[in-house]
This record gives C-alpha cells, structure tokens and sequence, in this order.
C-alpha cells in the first residue's frame, strides 16, 4: 500500500496580525535507501501556475513502493508574495532569491533584518541543507511564458536538465545571493525548471511532471528506462565574455499585445521562429497610440520568455528574452 506524503509547517516568524508566517513542507520517502531531491515553487510569489500544480501532482503519483530515496517539496516558498500575486515580498520589497547572501547551513553570519531573509534562513535550514538534488520551479504567471531549464555546467547537472526533456537548455551560474548559489554551496545539484504559463495550462501541467519523474530515472531514484530527449538547444550564459542573451524591455508602461499567430504553441513547441516578425505591440491605453513593436532579433529566434496573452507592463520590465538559435549548440 502507498504511503501518502507527510506534512509540516516549517515556522519563520511572527506577523503584525498575530498570525504566524510559515512554510509548507511535504515529505515522500521511498521504501529503499537513495538520495533526496527537493521540489520547489513560487520562490516569486507570482509563479504560482503552473508550478504549484506540477508539484502537487508528482506527490499525487508518487509510488513510495518504487522510490529509492526520499522526495521534499515546498510548493509555496515566499507565501507573503503569493498572497498578494507578487514578485517581490511585499514585507520589505525584497526579491527571496537575493536574499541567499552570507546565509549557510548553521544560519545567517548577520543579524536578520528583514522577513525576506528569514524566510531563506528557514529554506537554508529546513530544505536545502536535507537535499542532493535540487527542481525549483518558476513559471511567467498569467500573461508571460518563460521556456527553458537553466543548469550549471556539471555532468550532473547537463544529465539533469537533459532528461527534462524541454527544447531550451540555459549553461548558467548561479549568483551568490540566489537560492540556486545556495544549493551550490551545499553541495546541491540543481535545476531551474522554466515552465510556461496559465496559456496552454494542460500541456504545461504534464510537461512539468514528466519532466519531474523522467529526471527521478536519470538519477536512480525511480525504475524504468530514461526518456530520450527531444532536439535541444544550449545556449551559454555562463561565460561573461559570450554574449546570446537579448532581454527586452519597454521603455514606457503599456499594454502588450501578441501579433497574431504568435500565441501559446508557438511557445511551448519551443522551436527557432524564422524572422525578422513582430511578435507584440506595445500600446498606450490613453491616446490608443502603438508606441514600441518588438519584433524577433536573429534569423533564427528562440523564445525563452516572451508575452503569450495581453499584458500590462511598467517600463523596464522584462517582456521579451531572446537567444540566437545558430548561435546554441545543438544536441541530438
């Protein structure tokens, strides 16, 4: 008989209102002895779909009788943003995945200063430092679709990112002060799952999970055999003098609005869009004037994050990520 996963509040600290902030973590453990992935979500408090679902359903179809290992998942880690549908911890303002910084496995080498930071000592503490194997979801909320997993460039991470088996592959490194930097230090191999949006939430939902249990078979953690991955292209970020990233912004608050054609499959196919196309129009709600068009940079364009539904953006923030697809290497 399955054993269901078990549950526990990890504490943080104590609100204004009396209510205590904490945070969600559950438990799998398979009946033979192996290593222990962690599955994380909502690290921005608006990422929550579909990455929340993802992880609810690979603890729903975990069968601890075939598990080598132990599997912990925290869906929700800054739930202080994902009350309030936001990036930042509306607390302090603070991005948790910059909040990493001089934090180990016996604690801050500070004193705290802000919730933001208690809230990763609390990872640090009660995940990360349990953990040898890292997928920490991330997703582009309602209106955006990010499109790629990011890994180090490790044996284990590329076989890691590979058995995901999404067309995108980002060679990156991790910031200090990024939860990722953190799993680096301890040890942790780890790999940031990137993975659509509300559009096309079925084929996304799936993805996410098989791309979960197909990376447990890569590292021994389940039986069966690994699933070959798709064409995927690698495009190196980790190497400060290549540059194949192109990230756009608008330069004014607006409306975007996707051309027509450009809209969730085009996305989740992942496959190099032939340009030069336009790809969304910026639009000023007030004298209905169109006042960027971002269009495709390379002949050949990958889509790692871009605007899949109409979406209201404030200037400089990020609507577009580009990367040369004859620029990436090519793995068959």
């Amino acid at each position: 008989m399955s054993i269901k996963p078990t549950f526990q509040w990890l504490p943080v600290t104590r609100l204004p209102d009396g209510g205590e902030l904490r945070l969600p973590l559950h438990t799998v453990k398979g009946e033979r002895l192996g290593p222990t992935l962690g599955l994380s979500g909502a690290l921005h408090g608006d990422e929550m779909i579909p990455s929340v679902n993802i992880i609810h359903r690979v603890l729903e179809l975990l069968d601890p009788s075939e598990l080598s290992g132990t599997v912990m998942a925290v869906p929700i880690c800054n739930p202080l943003g994902a009350g309030r549908r936001s990036r930042l911890t509306p607390a302090d303002g603070m991005n948790l995945n910059d909040a990493f910084l001089d934090l180990f496995q016996h604690g801050p080498t500070q004193e705290m200063k802000s919730i933001t930071e208690q809230i990763a000592s609390v990872l640090t503490d009660g995940f990360l430092s349990h953990l040898n194997y890292q997928i920490d979801y991330h997703t582009g909320g309602d209106n955006h679709t990010v499109h790629m997993i990011e890994y180090l460039n490790t044996p284990t991470g590329l076989g890691m990112a590979r058995a995901f088996n999404m067309p995108i592959l980002l060679r990156d490194s991790w910031g200090s002060s990024q939860m990722w930097g953190m799993a680096e230090k301890l040890g942790v191999e780890c790999i940031v799952a990137e993975v659509g949006s509300a559009q096309l939430y079925t084929d996304w939902l799936e993805r996410g999970v098989k791309g979960a249990f197909n990376v447990m078979r890569q590292l021994g953690m389940l039986p069966g055999t690994v699933e070959k991955p798709p064409r995927q292209y690698v495009i190196g970020n980790d190497d400060p003098n290549v540059h194949n990233l192109v990230i756009l912004r608008p330069r004014e608050a607006g409306l975007i609005i996707p051309e027509p054609g450009v809209d969730g499959r085009v996305h989740f196919d992942g496959q190099p869009v032939d340009g030069p196309r336009v790809l969304g129009r910026l639009l000023n709600i007030y004298d209905l004037s169109i006042r960027e068009i971002f269009e495709t940079p390379f002949k050949r364009t990958l889509l790692l994050a871009s605007v899949a539904a109409p979406s209201w953006n404030y200037p400089g923030d990020m609507a577009y990520i580009f990367a040369d697809a004859d620029q990436a290497e090519v793995l068959d």
